[in-house]
């Protein structure tokens, strides 16, 4: 009866994790939403209240950021970056991690002139009481397609 019990406990928690992956995932790109518009608008209270503490923010070449790095060149670079479709979120740890994989184009100015740098990217998305916040985000150039 015991094993009946805690079996049909754990089903429920489960039933309950999955009913609401759906929630999370929305959550999760309405957070990356805020972030990508923040970053647009140079907004530096907004990033800072969407980037962890502990933030790792790579850069496609290398350069490592920490969370007030970050926020001082996303609010003076204001970049705009634009998601590309199909985009993926994965919600793990019981619905307080969430993975985002997806690729962008990074539109920016450089010594006046426009530019527009294709990525790659993962972020890391930690759940902290009911806000959710990057915690990592890795870029990468994506190799050209080979022949």
């Amino acid at each position: 009866m015991k094993a009946l019990l805690l079996t049909a406990l754990a089903v429920a928690c489960l039933s309950f994790a999955a009913e609401n992956r759906p929630a999370d995932e929305k959550a999760v790109r309405a957070a990356l939403d805020k972030f990508n518009a923040a970053a647009k608008a140079g907004d530096t209270a907004t990033l800072d209240k969407l980037l962890s503490p502990d933030l790792i923010y790579v850069h496609s070449n290398a350069l490592l950021e920490d969370k007030a790095a970050c926020i001082a060149a996303l609010g003076k670079g204001k970049p705009n970056f634009v998601l590309d479709p199909g985009s993926t979120v994965q919600i793990y740890n019981n619905g307080k991690t969430g993975v985002v994989h997806g690729r962008l184009t990074a539109n920016g100015n450089l010594n006046g002139k426009p530019t527009a740098t294709y990525l790659d990217f993962i972020q890391v998305w930690i759940k902290d009481g009911s806000d959710w916040k990057m915690t990592t985000r890795h870029t990468v150039k994506p190799a050209p397609p080979q022949k």
